[in-house]
């Protein structure tokens, strides 16, 4: 039994659970812990301004990451990610992964960018609140007003809804690698994809949630 009021052990008790999620290959995670614990749980993720899942997400890549390569992919995603929430002018932890969320401001549904495995860049309004039936309904719901949405961007966004898995989202896509050369222009465009994705999904989320 570790000492969860030690940061360390708290840490090393999400490293070692996903580690065994990694191994067994699950799609999605659940973590279950006695209320003392989670209580605990939740102001050390709330020091680390972190999500539950933003810490299990991070920890998993942390644990297939090459730590002694200087200069590695995981190290780049932390500068790139450093220097959105500095041009944004919030006070939010970088973390070395791939992708960084936002919160909208309704349980399990966030705003997402991300550099995908297939050469592409993405912001995406990510819905998982747990329940794939509400998930998937206010997907529909959202789907519905597709037309009038996409007035709104610059090139349609692709609407993302697998009846394989539990979550949704919609996306806007575009190239980029963090190894790219234009990292700035990347940075700006998810800057100001995020922005413009508040500003549409924000309102209707109010209405459809």
């Amino acid at each position: 039994m570790f000492d969860v009021e030690k940061e360390e052990d708290m840490a090393g008790y999400l490293k070692r659970y996903a580690r065994f999620q990694q191994a067994q290959e699950h799609e999605e995670i659940v973590i279950s812990l006695p209320k003392g614990t989670a209580h605990q749980f939740r102001v050390y993720l709330s020091q680390l301004n972190l999500s539950m899942d933003e810490a299990i997400q991070y920890l998993i890549e942390e644990e297939l990451r090459d730590h002694s390569a200087p200069g590695s992919r995981a190290e780049k995603y932390k500068e790139f990610w450093a220097s959105v929430i500095h041009d944004m002018g919030i006070e939010r932890t970088p973390l070395p992964q791939s992708w960084y969320s936002f919160a909208s401001g309704h349980k399990g549904i966030s705003y997402t960018l991300s550099f995908g495995r297939d050469g592409r860049i993405r912001i995406e309004l990510s819905i998982d609140t747990g329940d794939k039936v509400a998930n998937h309904r206010v997907f529909e719901a959202l789907k519905a007003q597709r037309h009038d949405i996409e007035q709104h961007f610059p090139r349609a966004l692709t609407w993302e809804d697998h009846d394989h898995r539990r979550a949704c989202r919609i996306a806007l896509y575009r190239p980029g690698r963090i190894h790219d050369d234009n990292l700035e222009e990347l940075r700006a465009w998810f800057i100001r994809g995020l922005s413009l994705f508040q500003e549409v999904f924000s309102p209707l989320l109010k209405t459809v949630v």
